[in-house]
């Protein structure tokens, strides 16, 4: 198996995981304070919307040709960091 389809399958894997995540921080809308409730519906829109972008570079990252593929796994990289810290931040914000 070659190098990128390995790092392809290690990122689906982790948006899987992501995904999992933002559902179940939806599942805990109605357990939220009323005072709390839209920071967190707004907090939820925000990490929808990184995922979103995240989704766009990844789908160019499964595009690219070998010489680009560096370039845009560096921008897929930064994006899913991003992510990655901002799901990890709203997480603990409401637990």
């Amino acid at each position: 198996m070659n190098k990128s389809k390995v790092y392809l399958e290690k990122v689906e894997a982790n948006l899987a995981q992501y995904n999992a995540k933002l559902a179940g921080m939806k599942a805990k809308t109605a357990e939220i304070r009323a005072d709390m409730k839209l920071e967190y519906i707004s907090q939820m829109e925000s990490l929808e919307k990184k995922r979103d972008s995240f989704a766009v570079k990844y789908g160019q990252l499964k595009k690219s040709n070998e010489h680009a593929w560096d370039d845009v796994k560096t921008g897929t990289e930064n994006a899913w960091n991003d992510m990655e810290e901002s799901i990890e931040k709203a997480i603990s914000r409401f637990k």
